[in-house]
C-alpha cells in the first residue's frame, strides 16, 4: 500500500519510524469463525475489495439469491442482443449496502481490480458486457456489498470472528455450499503446518 507523502522534508521522525507499516487486506478472503451467529455472516466467506484507514469494503461470496436474475440482467445489458450473452442462472447477495452489479472472474484482460492469484473484480458496464459475451472459465455475479467502519474489521479479526485466508481460485470459485468448508480447511492446514515435524495434512480426521 502506498504511503501518503509527508509535507515535512527530511527523514521520518522517530515516532513515525516506530509505527508498524499498515498491511492492506484487499485481495484476501475472510472466513467466519464457527461461533459467528449473525445470519449475514454465519459460515460466510467474503472477498475484501477495498481496505483503507477509513473503511473496508467486501463482497460476500457464498450467499446465492433466490430471485429471478432476469430483471437485473436485462437492466444491465439493455441493448445487447440476447444471442451474444451467456445465460445467468443466479446472482449472489454481496452484502446489505447498495451498489453496482459486480463480477468476480478469471479473465485478467478484463480486470478492474484483483490479486496475483487469478481472482479479478469488475464493475464497469462495458467490462461486464464483455465478460457476458466472452464467458471466461470462472464468472460469478454479485449484487450489494458489505462495509466495515474505521478499524471495525481489525477489531473483529482480533476478537476471533474472522480468519484471514488467501483468495485463491479453489475457494473463490468453489460451489457456494463448499466455499466455507474449503476456507476453514485451508485455515486448519495452515495451523497444522506450523507444528514441528508435520509435513502433510491428513485427508481423514481418523488418521493420527
Amino acid at each position: 500500500m502506498n504511503r501518503i507523502p509527508s509535507n515535512n522534508a527530511g527523514s521520518p521522525s522517530q515516532d513515525d519510524a516506530s509505527k508498524p507499516e499498515r498491511v492492506s487486506l484487499a485481495g484476501c478472503l475472510l472466513a467466519a469463525n464457527l461461533d459467528v451467529s449473525d445470519p449475514l455472516f454465519a459460515k460466510g466467506v467474503c472477498l475484501i475489495v477495498e481496505h483503507s484507514d477509513q473503511a473496508t469494503v467486501g463482497i460476500m461470496l457464498n450467499r446465492p439469491l433466490a430471485i429471478d436474475p432476469n430483471p437485473f440482467w436485462e437492466s444491465l445489458f439493455q441493448g445487447l442482443p440476447s444471442g451474444e450473452r451467456t445465460a445467468v442462472d443466479h446472482f449472489n447477495f454481496g452484502g446489505p449496502q447498495n451498489g453496482p452489479i459486480v463480477a468476480i472472474h478469471s479473465d485478467s484482460k478484463l480486470a478492474e481490480g484483483g490479486n496475483s492469484q487469478g481472482i479479478y473484480v469488475s464493475a464497469q458496464v462495458e467490462t461486464l458486457q464483455k465478460l457476458a459475451t466472452t464467458s471466461p472459465e470462472h464468472l460469478r455475479w454479485f449484487i450489494g456489498h458489505a462495509v466495515w467502519g474505521r478499524s471495525q474489521l481489525e477489531h473483529e479479526i482480533v476478537d476471533g470472528k474472522w480468519f484471514v485466508v488467501p483468495a485463491i481460485p479453489q475457494i473463490v470459485f468453489a460451489d457456494e455450499a463448499q466455499m466455507w468448508p474449503e476456507a476453514i480447511r485451508f485455515v486448519g492446514k495452515s495451523v497444522i503446518a506450523t507444528f514441528p515435524g508435520v509435513d502433510h495434512f491428513p485427508t481423514s480426521a481418523l488418521a493420527n
